[in-house]
């Protein structure tokens, strides 16, 4: 009986052990070289996602599985999907009871977009923000927005793929500033008869799985997007990131995105250090680059991102200040320039605000200012 009781302690022992060290599964994103082989992984595990912007299927696998699928021929590389945060936190703002009168921001004049209007308002230009959402009734955005989606993960608590709905209010904030409607209430953005579509594929705490942002920029490009206006970012480069970045540039969409807050000039925050994707700088009103934006060499343009007036969640409006704002200016503008040249591809658009850009700081390029600050009004 002694043996036979040493022996079962010593195996509950090894058991207990080997419950405590054995890996949890992952979610992963597999990524194939030709289209996804979504039977092979379910296999394996419960998939959840399967995308065709790039080959990849997103599943919770055993450790197990992933080492044997990562010998699979067929397989290009299988990479962590992460969960993490992209935005700082919300602010604190009710919505106001009556919506204050118009009034036409800083930011908004400073760039000369209301000197732009009598020749370019955006009118029709398709811009997705990309982000936490759009306040899908606020009374200073509701006129623009045509559409949207609703990328988060059917296994938390959003399943209804039709409803963006921010509830956070950093993307609410973004699209006032793309294009808040002439309304003599509010606010006025940018390009003012731009259409706005709310791709949400972050969170109420302003984060995100790697995939769902993989989804949303999927539904831009088979949704026909002109413009994705990117204030988000996050400092690992992953690889099925970069290729879906690219693959929405290769499709003619062109890419905006915040530099970032942290005052580095290295690394790079992503998605602004791609090379398809422009990473705006955040000036404050007297023209100088603030301390907390990232600059360096992927800066192309410059923006004003300090205090800046704009919409938000529950139909009120808010000052912020980040890269997060100076970004939707220069989106507006992308959309002010297409309306005007419906027939110029991305990279013309792009090479458009490049030239037309006020030089501030040093003559020519420079990795604070980039080609200088956007100017609304050169560049239509």
């Amino acid at each position: 009986m002694r043996k036979f009781a040493i022996g079962v302690l010593v195996a509950f022992l090894l058991l207990s052990l080997y419950s405590v060290s054995a890996p949890a599964p992952e979610r992963v994103i597999v990524v194939f070289n030709t289209g996804p082989d979504v039977g092979l992984v379910s296999q394996y595990g419960q998939v959840h996602q399967t995308f065709h912007l790039i080959p990849a299927v997103v599943a919770t696998l055993p450790q197990h599985a992933v080492e044997a699928l990562s010998k699979n021929p067929n397989i290009k590389y299988i990479q962590i999907d992460h969960y993490r945060p992209y935005v700082g936190p919300p602010a604190e703002v009710k919505a106001k009871p009556e919506p204050p009168a118009e009034e036409l921001p800083w930011g908004v004049d400073r760039i000369d977009a209301d000197l732009a209007w009598s020749t370019s308002k955006g009118t029709g230009v398709k811009v997705a923000i990309v982000d936490t959402g759009i306040d899908m009734d606020h009374p200073d955005l509701v006129a623009n927005i045509k559409g949207g989606f609703n990328a988060i993960a059917p296994s938390r608590k959003y399943k209804d793929p039709s409803n963006f709905d921010d509830d956070h209010g950093h993307g609410s904030h973004c699209a006032g500033i793309v294009a808040a409607v002439d309304n003599e209430i509010g606010v006025i953005g940018v390009a003012p008869e731009a259409w706005l579509y709310g791709v949400k594929v972050l969170d109420s705490s302003g984060s995100g799985y790697d995939s769902d942002i993989i989804e949303g920029i999927q539904w831009c490009v088979d949704n026909d997007i002109q413009v994705l206006s990117m204030s988000f970012g996050g400092y690992d480069d992953d690889q099925t990131f970069h290729d879906a970045i690219d693959a929405a540039w290769n499709a003619g969409l062109l890419l905006v995105a915040a530099a970032g807050n942290e005052g580095y000039e290295e690394p790079d925050l992503y998605p602004a250090g791609y090379s398809t994707v422009m990473a705006i700088s955040a000036m404050d009103s007297s023209d100088a680059i603030v301390e907390w934006s990232n600059t360096g060499s992927e800066i192309e343009l410059a923006a004003p991102g300090v205090s800046i007036y704009s919409t938000y969640k529950r139909g009120g409006y808010t000052t912020m200040s980040g890269t997060s704002m100076a970004c939707p200016h220069v989106s507006g503008t992308a959309a002010l320039v297409w309306a005007v040249h419906p027939s110029y591809t991305n990279a013309q658009v792009r090479q458009t605000l490049w030239n037309t850009a006020e030089d501030l700081g040093v003559s020519g390029w420079d990795p604070y200012y980039g080609y200088g600050l956007v100017d609304a009004q050169a560049a239509v």
